[in-house]
């Protein structure tokens, strides 16, 4: 049996053909576009998902996936031995607006959203989950090196990412414990697990969506530009079309300034090549990335000046090594 036999099986959905959207197979039938997702014991994270989705399509955004129920009435399918989540996509015809002003959008509707999930929500715990993210990566790495399975580069990148992460850590310890200058665009909001220009997209797919504060999205723009390539004036255009809706604080600007400290980058680039998948693939982006680094660290140099904000005037600092 397959993904069609699935739809016709349990949904009484007669696929008519298939479809590729974001590299995800789907299949159309009347007028809608079905995809299966499976779930892999994460069905709390995926009912908290699909509630923000709900609640995104119920404030404007129609473009984007929501699951539906089997004919029992069920959200999630057992289908050899495994168990789906099914999302039809109605609508994949959207508004343009700048991507400033549509992450805007999209973090405005996101703030009035009340209730905080439970398994998705980020706000507020950035050091405490990057602080297990970095024990759990030493730990991983020095199990590494006792089963020699993993490629030396790793291990030359420890040090760099253990210091580069305590820099971020302390830096948002300080922020959180000293900086009182926020505004109601400090409130947890709707957001993606890694923004990559999804409110641009044809269709918003519940299984990125979070709940944090409205930095993590702004610093993983900056954070893409920087790798890419992006010249200033163009996160300058984007962060300016953001404040016409919502205008950051300064404590908005340190969290950015935190989180973009933080290697993430190589966190995710790392953890692929840790996972036991492609040892070629994963070596070569990790290769990749260290290329990258240097240029991501000259573009991080004086990032508050670089982002046309008075650094003296509102007293903030950075981390000294990167002068």
């Amino acid at each position: 049996m397959s993904f069609r036999d699935l739809l016709t099986d349990y949904y009484q959905v007669h696929p008519e053909e298939k479809m590729v959207i974001d590299g995800r197979t789907g299949f159309l039938a009347d007028g809608f576009v079905y995809f299966n997702m499976e779930s892999r014991n994460l069905e709390m994270i995926q009912m908290e998902q699909a509630v923000l989705a709900y609640y995104l399509m119920e404030n404007g955004y129609r473009h984007i996936a929501l699951p539906v129920k089997n004919m029992k009435d069920e959200w999630f399918t057992e289908y050899q031995t495994n168990s789906y989540l099914i999302y039809q996509v109605a609508d994949r015809n959207m508004e343009k607006a700048s991507l400033g002003r549509s992450l805007a959008l999209f973090h405005e509707v996101g703030s009035d959203y009340y209730y905080e999930p439970q398994t998705i929500s980020s706000y507020g715990e950035w050091k405490t989950l990057w602080i297990d993210k970095l024990n759990l990566f030493e730990e991983r790495t020095f199990q590494l090196m006792e089963e020699e399975t993993a490629q030396p580069r790793i291990f030359d990148c420890l040090p760099y990412i253990i210091g580069m992460s305590e820099n971020a850590i302390q830096y948002l310890r300080e922020t959180e414990e000293n900086e009182t200058r926020y505004t109601e665009v400090d409130q947890g909001t709707i957001a993606f697990l890694r923004f990559n220009n999804q409110v641009e997209r044809e269709v918003i797919w519940p299984d990125e969506l979070g709940f944090d504060h409205p930095a993590r999205d702004i610093a993983e723009f900056i954070r893409n530009c920087f790798l890419s390539g992006q010249s200033d004036s163009f996160i300058h255009a984007f962060i300016r079309d953001y404040q016409t809706i919502r205008p950051l604080s300064v404590f908005s600007w340190r969290l950015i300034y935190a989180r973009l400290l933080f290697p993430i980058h190589f966190f995710d680039t790392v953890e692929q090549l840790m996972s036991g998948g492609d040892i070629q693939r994963g070596e070569a982006a990790l290769h990749q990335m260290i290329r990258l680094q240097e240029r991501y660290e000259k573009r991080l140099n004086n990032f508050y000046k670089k982002m046309e904000i008075d650094k003296g005037a509102f007293e903030l600092v950075e981390v000294d090594w990167l002068s």
